[in-house]
């Protein structure tokens, strides 16, 4: 598939510090490549239809690491609770965009495999970065508000460093929906997969990188799979 360069992009997690906490939902897909096409066609045109335009900020990435299961992901989110409830709302397949973006992917097989939401509870200042490197989290249930204090305590030492590096680092927490075991996702995000590999060398020589860690350890955190993506295109970006 060919990638779409992008100049807005906003990280699938944000703020703890802001009062609205935005929420998403993820869809994951298994598309063949030689139904790439028609799905991307399948996406566009769903999303320059009035039903389209009127959803959530939403993105498609491409994973380009992780388990073979998944190839796509289709992602929505916003700080509007309500306009993220009707992406749930049961009576949108009575739409006829909605019924003909169901009918096309019926037809190629490109029904999702998945899908699930969460909430963001922590972020980093954003950036216009498109490869994310997803580690999923088992948190214990009595060990949670202490890692999610924890993280954001990180980040805001860090911040500074991270800004030099021009990345991200969020922690989002898992509602519903994913049935791997998982209760949070720890993302880093850069501009490249070369950026990330960089910024390695940097972060393990952090103090503050390594008090995260250690919360985690002292939290008994499992990571069930680690996969990456890379953002191929975004629609519905909020004006400035």
């Amino acid at each position: 598939m060919k990638k779409v360069s992008i100049l807005i992009i906003i990280s699938f997690c944000s703020a703890l510090v802001s009062y609205a906490q935005p929420s998403w939902i993820n869809y994951e897909f298994n598309v063949p490549p030689q139904k790439q096409e028609s799905f991307v066609n399948a996406l566009n045109k769903f999303f320059a239809s009035e039903t389209g335009k009127n959803l959530p900020m939403a993105f498609l990435t491409e994973q380009t690491l992780g388990n073979q299961e998944v190839t796509h992901h289709v992602s929505f989110v916003s700080d509007d609770v309500d306009l993220m409830g009707k992406m749930l709302d049961p009576a949108n397949w009575q739409n006829g965009d909605y019924q003909e973006m169901g009918q096309t992917m019926t037809e190629l097989g490109t029904l999702p495999l998945r899908s699930f939401t969460g909430m963001h509870i922590v972020q980093s200042a954003q950036t216009s970065n498109g490869f994310q490197v997803i580690y999923a989290m088992n948190v214990p249930f009595d060990k949670q508000m202490f890692l999610a204090e924890s993280f954001q305590n990180t980040v805001k030492e860090m911040q500074p460093l991270l800004d030099k590096l021009s990345m991200e680092l969020a922690l989002s927490q898992h509602i519903a929906g994913d049935d791997r075991g998982v209760t949070h996702y720890a993302v880093e995000s850069h501009k490249s997969y070369a950026d990330f590999l960089r910024a390695q060398g940097v972060l393990m020589q952090s103090p503050e990188f390594a008090k995260m860690f250690d919360a985690m350890g002292q939290s008994n955190v499992q990571n069930p799979f680690t996969i990456a993506r890379t953002t191929l295109m975004v629609w519905n970006v909020p004006s400035e």
